[in-house]
This record gives structure tokens, sequence and C-alpha cells, in this order.
């Protein structure tokens, strides 16, 4: 239940959040991002790392902030 209620709390702002990430890298969700992953269109590109890092930390912070390090949660 404090999953779901983390969620409830976080949910919106998150999404809002990665959307606003994706959107200077050209791509409209996270299918876009997959498929630009996949063609490799992305290459190895910091802001892209950068994007995936800050969702990474934004699921974690749902899922048990406790697994993130002290400075991230």
């Amino acid at each position: 239940m404090e999953i779901v209620g983390r969620e409830l709390e976080l949910g919106s702002a998150q999404l809002e959040s990665h959307l606003a990430r994706l959107e200077p890298l050209g791509l409209a969700d996270d299918a876009a991002l997959a498929e630009a992953i996949r063609d490799g269109r992305v290459g190895d590109d910091p802001s892209v790392r950068q994007a995936l890092r800050a969702d990474a930390r934004d699921r974690l912070l749902v899922a048990d902030p406790a697994w993130l390090p002290p400075e991230s949660a």
C-alpha cells in the first residue's frame, strides 16, 4: 500500500518530468525512446543517459526510496 500511496503522490509530476526530459531528445514517449535506443539513433548521448538515470531514480522513489543512496532520496 505504501507504493500505491507514493505513486498517487508522485506519479503525475514524475510523468510530466519524464516527458519533459524526452522532448529535447525529439522523443514523444517511452516507445519512441526504446525504438531510438534499439535503432542506435541516440548512440551514447550523455543526455539520454541522464534522462534514463533520472527516470530510474523516480521509479525507485515510488518502489522503495530506501534503495536510493542517501544523497538521492
